[in-house]
């Protein structure tokens, strides 16, 4: 019984509150120097994952390694009692602090209402919008796919389709300047796709099928369709045409991009044949979601934390040189509530820090105190010179 009362009251209890305790303080510091005033730049998961997940794995058991040198298996074992103790009681905080993190960031995330999707440059940067007038242009998607190996001894063979859509105020192409052009010039050709064609194929086009529309001077139409050419054409390639010699490069500086992530794993120990077998089947799926993907119908939109995925969407936005430099604006599109934003992040740091307290006091107890008469008189001694020196301040 002294046993149990001793671990509980010198190892359990203060395991508890320098726990709990780093949760707090890290949490609030996370939250003033990172969120609230923007003092410490630190990527998203650094803050919410490499540090937190090193002070709560760290900070609670080496302030307690004096004591837990203290302990001794009742029975005779090779095992290292103060290593077991210091796998569980690591992970019992190391995960809830990060959960903290996240839920902080999801919880105190601002969200901001755009009139159109170029505002998001000029309003201060926030985590979550909504937008009023947009436009995203499907057939102008940029992809990059990767594959990779992973699991334990490289079983795993990872496919990941990385999609970005660039994204406009209003349509793009506008085919709204048709009728622009048509009433400055309104004996001028319509030439679509290389075919002379009339205003009332041009008007049952699909806004996204359009890649290029331009106005074509007298001087470039005449020598193909003689003196009916004088006054010019509107030319228009949509993207089903196949150019005998491909055209210059048109660059596109889109308000923002909406990025989509498709995965798939398959076991490594594929032949080749079948891994493109695989990938053909995935390219498939990926082609067939992407196409019923609700891009105006979102919730709300959340910016793209800076981690791992961002450079790979990165590749994508540039796979196809046809991007204005500058910096680019990466948007995920949300379909639940946005008051579901949180999910149960705020349960599981309970439920994880009781779970974690559960297995260190079973583990706790298949170990004695060495020598507990000595052990309880040196940790009385300095809690009651602690006691002095807190009544020495008062006074």
């Amino acid at each position: 019984m002294r046993q149990s009362e001793a671990k509980f009251k010198h190892i359990f209890l203060p395991f508890i509150v320098i726990g709990f305790s780093t949760i707090l303080i890290y949490t609030f510091l996370h939250w003033l120097l990172v969120i609230r005033y923007g003092v410490v730049a630190l990527k998203d998961k650094d803050a919410d994952f490499l540090i937190p997940g090193i002070a709560g794995l760290v900070l609670p058991q080496l302030l307690l390694f004096p004591k837990l040198r203290q302990l001794k298996a009742y029975k005779a074992t090779s095992r290292d009692p103060i290593v077991l103790l210091l796998m569980v009681g690591g992970f019992t905080f190391a995960v809830p602090i990060c959960i903290a993190q996240n839920y902080l960031e999801s919880a105190t995330g601002r969200l901001t209402r755009l009139d159109s999707m170029s505002e998001v440059h000029y309003l201060p940067p926030t985590k979550y919008y909504t937008v009023r007038q947009m436009y995203p242009n499907k057939n102008m998607a940029h992809i990059k796919v990767i594959f990779s190996v992973g699991g334990k001894n490289n079983v795993d063979f990872n496919m990941d389709a990385y999609t970005a859509v660039p994204v406009f105020d209003r349509i793009y192409p506008d085919t709204n300047r048709i009728a622009a052009m048509r009433n400055r010039n309104p004996k001028a050709l319509v030439i679509i796709n290389d075919t002379l064609r009339n205003m009332q194929v041009l008007k049952k086009l699909p806004a996204d099928s359009v890649r290029i529309m331009r106005y074509v001077n007298p001087s470039m139409v005449m020598p193909r369709y003689g003196d009916s050419g004088k006054y010019g054409a509107l030319a228009v390639v949509t993207w089903r045409y196949k150019f005998k010699r491909q055209p210059a490069v048109i660059k596109i500086a889109p308000a923002a991009w909406f990025v989509l992530k498709y995965h798939k794993t398959v076991s490594n120990n594929l032949t080749v044949a079948e891994k493109k077998e695989e990938f053909a089947f995935f390219a498939r799926k990926c082609d067939a979601t992407f196409k019923d993907e609700p891009l105006t119908k979102f919730t709300y939109l959340t910016r793209l934390s800076d981690d791992g995925d961002v450079a790979n969407y990165q590749a994508a936005i540039n796979s196809r040189n046809d991007v204005a430099e500058g910096e680019q604006t990466m948007l995920s599109p949300v379909y639940e509530p946005f008051e579901s934003r949180n999910g149960n992040r705020l349960v599981w740091i309970f439920a994880s820090s009781i779970i974690g307290l559960m297995l260190y006091w079973v583990f706790l107890e298949l170990f004695r105190i060495k020598n507990l008469k000595n052990f309880e008189m040196r940790f009385l001694k300095k809690e009651h010179r602690a006691d002095e020196q807190k009544t020495a301040l008062r006074e």
